[in-house]
């Protein structure tokens, strides 16, 4: 399993109900600087570096088996 802290998480969570940045930001009260700076950490740490990040991100931790929890955090 993935080890990413609680923030993180709801990032996540929120990344694979299909959120943009703003929505995210918006949802959880911080700011879009803070979002980018989560997501980008998260890339960095799943050696995410080309493409379409937000796309091999979400597909990486659904399969990972955080999808079940992403609808309960909305």
């Amino acid at each position: 399993m993935l080890k990413i802290d609680p923030r993180e998480r709801q990032v996540a969570n929120l990344l694979l109900a299909g959120c943009c940045n703003k929505e995210i930001s918006k949802e959880l009260h911080i700011a879009l600087r803070t979002v980018k700076a989560i997501l980008k950490k998260l890339f960095m740490r799943f050696g995410i570096t080309d493409g379409i990040k937000r796309v091999k991100l979400a597909g990486l931790l659904y399969r990972e088996g955080m999808h079940t929890s992403a609808a309960s955090n909305l």
